[in-house]
């Protein structure tokens, strides 16, 4: 599969995870940034996979088992809303068979395909983490709701979005270098720039968004769910013995859980390989 020997070749190993040890009155606990597509566990360091099987609870955004049906979409289908020009730019980007896929489904369901054409969609980080805790009887948590997730996803993710990326992205090749350099970053843990990177609001301030508008889509997609998380965190955290996963771009910054958990009190050491 080619985008598996692509994520091999960006990161034959993650030599840098994002992997803190929190402690607050002798109570421990670990949180580690993932990666949702891209990256397997047989990649993470060993301390990694021992935390993980030595905790009391595993905490993820979205507990294990919260699904949500995705409903069908409304309105005309995406070649309507588009228009010829856009459509057939989808089209070339992300080919014929994907294309038909998300035809008749929503601008977030198409966004998505464009972003993870190159990515290697078996490798499920996330999943496999879920996988292990499961396996070892591990009581797991959510920190939000699935539907909560796909109602911001739908919302954010819109038509606009899905025509500001299509015109901003000039071939397959854009695509294939923005996820290699994006798993590379992850893999090296170089990566501490939270929400958009400047290339991405460059493009979408080429499409006619404002730099207001780019900020509040940071606030919404990351630091307003930092901050709504920190409370249940700290619940957890209480007992000591967790183990916690959420998205990298969680973790980083001044208004990241890391930095937001230190300003409460927490000691937080990111965690060598």
């Amino acid at each position: 599969m080619a985008t598996r020997a692509l994520a091999d070749r960006a990161c034959p190993k993650v030599t840098a995870p994002y992997f803190y040890r929190i402690e607050k009155d002798g109570k421990v606990s670990h949180i580690l940034g993932t990666r949702h597509l891209g990256v397997s566990l047989d990649k993470m360091p060993a301390n990694v996979v021992a935390a993980i099987r030595g905790a009391a609870v595993a905490v993820f955004e979205v507990a294990p088992g919260d699904d949500v049906t995705r409903p069908e979409a409304s309105g005309p289908p995406l070649p309507a809303q588009l228009g010829p020009e856009l459509w057939a730019r989808y089209r070339k980007l992300v080919g014929a068979a994907n294309a038909n896929n998300v035809e008749r489904g929503t601008p977030s369901d198409a966004m998505i395909a464009l972003i993870a054409l190159y990515e290697h969609k078996l490798a499920a980080l996330d999943l496999e983490i879920v996988g292990l805790v499961q396996r070892a009887n591990i009581p797991a948590r959510g920190l939000e709701s699935a539907a909560f997730q796909q109602e911001l996803l739908g919302e954010l993710l819109d038509l606009r979005m899905l025509r500001a990326t299509i015109a901003g992205t000039p071939d397959r090749a854009t695509l294939e270098r923005e996820s290699t350099e994006d798993l590379r970053a992850y893999c090296a843990g170089t990566d501490d720039v939270p929400g958009m990177d400047p290339e991405e609001r460059q493009q979408l301030r080429a499409a006619g968004f404002t730099e207001a508008e780019l900020d509040k889509l940071d606030q919404r997609l990351v630091f307003a769910r930092n901050a709504d998380w920190i409370p249940k965190l700290e619940q957890i955290l209480g007992s000591g013995g967790a183990f916690i996963a959420v998205g990298a771009d969680h973790l980083t910054g001044n208004r990241g859980v890391i930095a937001l958990l230190a300003a409460r009190g927490y000691r937080t050491t990111r965690v060598a390989p």
